[in-house]
């Protein structure tokens, strides 16, 4: 869907007009990517299906990452501790903390999320389900975490 700028000195997105990405029990709003806002944030609408995986223990060199919870529970891993942040609860994870998260058991999340400062990822969540099916090439693979600053822990 083409992005287009709104005649106001601020960036503005309609539900209507963002871009989405599905995945097994997942479904991903692409609200604003970095160069949408100067640089200053990413956002994204992320919804997972009782028993949904988000995202597998990684961290963020550059950004701190915000989680409030829109609806449901999400189940999260800060440097190894589990804690559930229910409906209205809100988690900031700063650069370096290793994290994961996945939907509560038995339960949906719907979280909305943050990247501050923001950083261009909206290629990288584009690709997700192309990774997930093992479609995309080592070298492309070995970019991601420089490009992207998504850097998975084996």
């Amino acid at each position: 869907m083409p992005r287009t700028k709104p005649p106001l000195p601020a960036f503005v997105i309609q539900p209507q007009a963002a871009e989405t990405v599905d995945g097994h029990g997942t479904r991903l709003w692409l609200l604003a990517d970095a160069s949408d806002c100067c640089g200053a944030l990413g956002a994204n609408r992320l919804r997972l299906e009782p028993g949904a995986a988000g995202a597998k223990t990684h961290y963020h060199e550059r950004s701190s990452e915000a989680f409030y919870v829109l609806d449901g529970a999400l189940e999260m891993t800060i440097e190894g501790q589990a804690v559930t942040i229910e409906k209205g609860g809100y988690a900031v994870v700063p650069p370096g903390v290793k994290h994961a998260f996945a939907a509560a058991p038995g339960a949906a999340a719907d979280v909305l999320i943050t990247l501050v400062p923001g950083v261009d990822r909206f290629e990288y969540f584009r690709m997700l389900p192309r990774i997930m099916r093992g479609e995309v090439d080592a070298d492309t693979l070995a970019e991601i975490p420089q490009r992207f600053d998504v850097h998975f822990v084996a």
